[in-house]
């Protein structure tokens, strides 16, 4: 697939945040999180994946859903 050249600022830094979201999670981060720890995150990135891939869900329905799933893990990894 080819990749999108953007001209909006905002959305070029978009992309680069995400870019370095990337590098630093296969990098720095992942060799540090727990076994579980990874189970939840990447139940969590896999809902938040298709969920972004359906055009027609506003961000907002998005995000508030995503807050229903990965709430309960947050509070509970933020009490260890």
């Amino acid at each position: 697939m080819a990749k999108k050249k953007f001209t909006d600022p905002l959305d070029i830094e978009i992309v680069e945040v995400q870019r370095r979201f990337v590098d630093v999670m296969e990098n720095v981060r992942l060799e540090t999180i727990s076994p579980e720890m990874k189970r939840h995150y990447l139940a969590v990135m896999k809902s938040l994946t298709e969920k972004l891939a359906m055009p027609s869900k506003p961000l907002s329905e998005i995000l508030g859903e995503m807050m229903t799933e990965a709430g309960p893990m947050i509070f509970q990894a933020m009490q260890r």
